[in-house]
């Protein structure tokens, strides 16, 4: 350990914290012409820097020193501050840090101290003692009745189709049982489990009766026979001596509650393998949610192939030190990046269809550019707009112009090759944080508001946006967007409307006549830290969700049940933002047990819903996860 970096809280207030930030310099040779590289998502006042000067791009900071030498065994130390709540966890310190030496030449890798907190959160969340579920159901059927007996498979069992639209479920059904129990049924020997035909079942619904004369699986769709076979894989108990599966004599009748229950990933702040994306999604499909959300694009990356603009994966898929895209969120030293090609798109495309689940891809305009910005800066930058600006998370060039051509270009040839790649009806434009100041220098967008006697940048914003509508239209596809997508009140009411702000900003995008899905941050966002201790991960500038708070999030739970607002709910999504998730253990980590709370909010009915049952199911539940090495978040530790 050469050089090590120590970070300190000061001072704190409200909206106010001071730092201290000390460089150790324990090597036995003098540090020469040189400056500090590091990472933190808060911004650094520059005028409040002393000892040096501070220069930041998005959580990436280069801290140039007052002096040029730092000698052997000694210190720098400099202080700053940031307009930002109270830090109570260790992940908002540093990321990483780098000492760039010898006028460029050479590079040294620092290690980083746990942040010294002014004052960390000292509560803790403690889930009260259950005993485990005999039946270990998530989420919660609406009608459940378990009868004396059980029915075992044997490897003489055989899964029968009696009906067409069963297929995909059977066929998940047999891999996830070879998968998780090295079981395969036969295609030859005793119909133990028949999928068959109800046409009286609506979307989604489905009934399971297990008796000795073995498993019968019904439902009217696709969806509902996923579903079904979703909650017989929670039924089976494995006998390892015996090499059979055992399945408790049950009866169930259910049905979502919600038609819409969605996931969102971000695959732009890191990068997500095509294997981390299809293993999500298989867990998906074990607790019914039928919508996977795919965040494709943002500032710091561009994920998607477009075969009309190479560029975009070219430069903006990748970013570090000799990248137009800096680094951003946790590696310095090395290039970091990667994209999807179409084709292993329709992959997972058709890997999803076959769990019932339906993939919406988010391409985000016209903020969150900075990625689409660096790739094609001849058709996107407006070499004439001067205007001063500073996105919510740190950029200063990151929004799109609506008064470039290129712009439209760029929208045609983009959303042309989305809509034809990705089956859904709906595609996502994101249209969330787009900062004030933006525009305002820019001659041409002056003129455009002038044409249209538009008022203000919300306008412009909505000109934009209404453009992007109708070529989604015409393409025979849906908008849908964040809550900011109807500023300055341009697109139509068949946009729809993903809240993430509160539930009280989507009831009101729902009273004005907006199909909702909600998505409040203060209840569904997972990478929220779980718990209140410091060592903690996550972010908390929403809330801090524990299980519990996850669990108890009743969607409109202030709105009468008969009012009629009611019908513009469409359903629920919760979301994983990736600023700090860079592995699959941490994805586990933060998503689950979580998910399989929020499962419960999209699927069962509120009467149903009971805190104490559902943890008792949760213990008698996590022996499956175990079995799936997901590494999820314990419990009760």
């Amino acid at each position: 350990m050469s050089y090590r970096v120590e970070l300190a809280v000061l001072a704190e207030k409200k909206h106010f914290c001071r730092f201290g930030l000390t460089l150790h310099n324990l090597s036995d040779q003098d540090l020469t012409d040189w400056h500090l590289q590091f990472i933190i998502d808060r911004f650094i006042q520059p005028d409040s820097f002393t000892h040096g000067a501070i220069k930041q791009t998005g959580s990436f900071c280069c801290l140039t020193p007052d002096r040029t030498v730092l000698p052997a065994n000694q210190h720098y130390y400099c202080e700053f501050s940031i307009n930002t709540a109270p830090l109570r966890f260790y992940t908002d310190g540093l990321k990483d840090a780098l000492i760039i030496a010898d006028g460029g030449a050479t590079q040294h890798t620092v290690t980083l101290t746990p942040i010294m907190l002014a004052s960390p959160y000292r509560e803790k969340s403690e889930l009260p003692s259950v005993e485990p579920a005999a039946l270990a159901v998530i989420p919660m059927p609406n009608r459940i009745e378990l009868l004396d007996g059980k029915f075992h498979l044997t490897t003489s069992s055989q899964i029968t189709l009696q009906a067409s639209l069963a297929e995909h479920a059977a066929t998940w059904l047999q891999q996830e049982i070879e998968r998780l129990y090295q079981f395969r049924a036969q295609t030859v020997g005793q119909s133990d489990i028949i999928y068959r035909n109800n046409p009286t079942l609506d979307e989604g619904e489905y009934q399971i009766s297990i008796t000795g004369s073995g498993v019968r699986l019904e439902a009217g769709s696709r969806s509902g026979f996923v579903h079904a076979s979703a909650t017989l894989l929670q039924l089976i108990d494995h006998d390892e001596d015996l090499s059979t599966l055992t399945l408790p004599y049950v009866k169930i009748c259910d049905k979502p509650r919600f038609k819409y229950r969605g996931m969102m990933l971000d695959c732009a702040r890191h990068f997500h393998s095509i294997d981390m994306v299809k293993r999500l999604i298989n867990q998906l499909a074990h607790y019914k949610f039928n919508t996977f959300h795919w965040h494709l694009t943002d500032d710091e990356g561009w994920r998607l192939e477009i075969k009309a603009f190479p560029q975009l994966t070219e430069c903006g898929a990748y970013r570090g030190a000799n990248h137009p895209l800096e680094p951003q969120f946790s590696s310095l030293a090395h290039t970091y990046g990667g994209y999807y090609t179409q084709q292993e798109v329709i992959e997972v495309i058709e890997y999803a269809k076959q769990r019932g689940i339906n993939i919406i891809p988010e391409i985000d305009i016209p903020g969150h550019c900075r990625a689409a910005l660096k790739s094609l800066p001849d058709l996107l930058v407006d070499p004439q707009d001067s205007s001063q600006y500073r996105s919510i998370q740190h950029y200063n060039d990151n929004v799109l112009s609506p008064a470039l051509p290129g712009t439209y270009q760029f929208l045609d040839k983009v959303l042309e090759e989305v809509a034809d790649l990705f089956p859904s009806p709906w595609i996502h434009i994101g249209a969330d944080e787009v900062p004030d100041g933006v525009w305002l220098e820019s001659p041409a967008c002056q003129q455009l508001m002038q044409q249209h006697g538009y008022r203000c940048a919300k306008d412009l914003q909505g000109h934009l946006l209404r453009y992007a509508e109708k070529k989604l239209r015409s393409l025979g596809k849906r908008m849908v967007g964040w809550e900011e997508a109807q500023h300055g009140n341009k697109v139509s009411k068949d946009t729809v409307i993903y809240s993430w702000l509160s539930e009280e900003a989507a009831l009101n995008c729902a009273k004005q006549g907006f199909d909702v899905v909600l998505q409040p941050g203060q209840s569904t966002y997972l990478d929220m830290t779980q718990d209140y201790r410091p060592e903690e991960p996550g972010v908390d500038w929403a809330a801090v969700i524990p299980l519990e708070n996850a669990y108890r999030y009743e969607p409109l739970a202030q709105v009468p049940d008969n009012d009629p607002i009611r019908k513009r709910i469409l359903g629920i999504q919760c979301a994983l933002w990736s600023e700090i998730v860079t592995h699959q253990s941490r994805l586990d980590y933060m998503i689950f047990p979580r998910l399989t709370a929020l499962a419960e909010a999209c699927w069962t009915e509120k009467s149903q819903r009971n805190w104490l049952d559902y943890l008792a199911r949760l213990k008698g539940h996590l022996p499956l996860l175990d079995k799936q090495k997901i590494e999820y978040r314990p419990p009760w530790k």
